[in-house]
């Protein structure tokens, strides 16, 4: 087992200098006013391939304006968003702040992302590990961690957050995400998991889980059987059941395993894939992210009830191509509980080699299934500038779209944390976030656009 230091280091792109994060304790403050207004621009439709598919590739989608969230000084990694199930032009999103007391903000949109504020704060104190989901009423939840593991919830109709501690810093409680259950017929709808491993005590894959968020939080047993874990992702299926899908990084594996009671106990563990990237010395180290390295965390979500292919499970994940040394995007699903899973399939459709990292994954209300990931494959030879990318399956993650170019310019930097983000809306649209230092940019931004197959 690799253990993590309690001091994590950054490399910001902006200069390459190297920011170390020093651990403080105390609460959370919460920013109960709006605060630091960025405008940008208006939604335009933007195509980037008008020719045909090619053979086993359906049509590439579209996408919005580049929109610049953050305007900060410091660089921006790690990035989340989600849209309010609500009312879909209110959106959330999230990153790691590297400028002044290296925090977490979350910023809030009400204008489909148009122009943003800063609804939420963890300055002074040093935080990091965004996540953020909705709940069915509107209700918003934001998991992160300071050493310790947290979690904020903002009613719908308030300005104000809460926060409470789930995890002490003695445990440190590390790459944490949240999830909520919002199916109406789970016997568990409203439920809010947050999966973290242990750091301290053997990397140990936990879910924390309340009934309603706001309180009554129980910890799970320990979910994984063997070896160490890291990146624990939640994912609800429309009848209840709860995943936790994890790196086995000493296996070499990604493993998944459920539970049937709403978290409470847990069963056997099972393979997902079996890694070819050397994943036994914890960060892999890739031109586009060469200081910091990245750890191939699994990413999942399930395809909601109604759909065709409800209840299954999607788990997307890079790993090394099986002939050359650089690393793609793959899925896989599993219709049976996460006992067997289909074969991988690549998502990413570049013909160069380029580097493909950071994949998120989300199902839309129609069961389209949208993949984002940043990708160099406009950086050749050196495959250090990324693009981000997204691809669409509307046949249950057998075949994918031909891949869509979010980004309007490439990003030349070196540390873009450990995952970015993406979230299903309506029918078949998707808001995209990611880190970004393109040029004009004061080091790294987090950028948002919007995109439908």
């Amino acid at each position: 087992m690799r253990r993590r230091t309690l001091a994590r280091t950054f490399i910001a792109s902006a200069g390459m200098m190297a920011v170390a994060w020093a651990a403080t304790n105390g609460a959370a403050t919460a920013a109960g006013q709006r605060t630091t207004l960025v405008k940008g621009p208006k939604f335009t439709t933007v195509p980037y391939r008008t020719l045909g598919a090619p053979a086993g590739r359906s049509s590439p989608g579209t996408v919005g304006a580049n929109v610049n969230i953050t305007h900060r000084t410091g660089a921006q990694s790690e990035t989340t968003i989600a849209v309010d199930p609500m009312n879909k032009t209110h959106i959330l999103a999230a990153s790691n702040d590297l400028s002044g007391s290296l925090s977490t903000k979350v910023y809030e949109s009400l204008d489909k992302g148009h122009t943003w504020a800063v609804t939420f704060d963890t300055s002074p104190n040093f935080c990091y590990d965004p996540w953020l989901d909705f709940n069915s009423a509107g209700d918003m939840f934001f998991a992160y961690e300071c050493s310790d593991q947290r979690i904020a919830y903002r009613k719908h109709g308030t300005s104000n957050w809460v926060s409470t501690v789930l995890v002490g810093s003695s445990l440190f409680p590390d790459r944490d995400q949240v999830n909520v259950d919002t199916t109406a017929g789970s016997p568990f709808k409203g439920s809010v998991y947050v999966g973290y491993d242990e750091a301290n005590a053997g990397n140990a894959a936990h879910l924390m889980y309340s009934r309603d968020g706001f309180g009554g939080w129980a910890k799970s047993p320990k979910i994984n059987d063997t070896s160490a874990t890291i990146g624990v992702n939640a994912a609800t299926a429309p009848n209840g059941t709860v995943y936790a899908t994890w790196l086995d990084y000493n296996g070499k594996k990604i493993s998944v395993d459920k539970s049937t009671d709403g978290g409470a106990t847990w069963g056997t563990d099972h393979t997902v894939t079996n890694m070819r990237l050397p994943t036994q010395n914890f960060f892999i180290f890739i031109p586009p992210q060469p200081d910091r390295g990245i750890v191939p965390m699994p990413f999942t979500d399930t395809a909601p009830a109604g759909t065709a292919f409800a209840g299954r499970l999607y788990a997307a994940y890079e790993d090394k191509d099986p002939t050359t040394a650089d690393t793609n995007i793959y899925v896989r699903h599993s219709d049976d509980g996460g006992t067997t899973w289909s074969a991988e399939v690549k998502v990413n459709d570049d013909s160069v080699h380029a580097y493909q990292f950071f994949p998120a994954i989300s199902v839309s209300a129609n069961g389209t299934v949208g993949v984002s990931f940043y990708d160099t494959r406009n950086d050749q030879p050196s495959n250090h500038k990324t693009d981000q990318f997204i691809a669409f399956s509307t046949n249950g993650g057998d075949a994918w779209s031909v891949n869509q170019k979010v980004t309007t310019a490439q990003s030349d930097e070196s540390d873009y944390g450990d995952s970015e983000g993406n979230d299903a809306f309506g029918a078949a649209k998707w808001r995209v976030v990611w880190t970004d230092a393109r040029p004009g940019t004061l080091a790294e931004d987090m950028y948002e656009a919007k995109a439908r197959p």
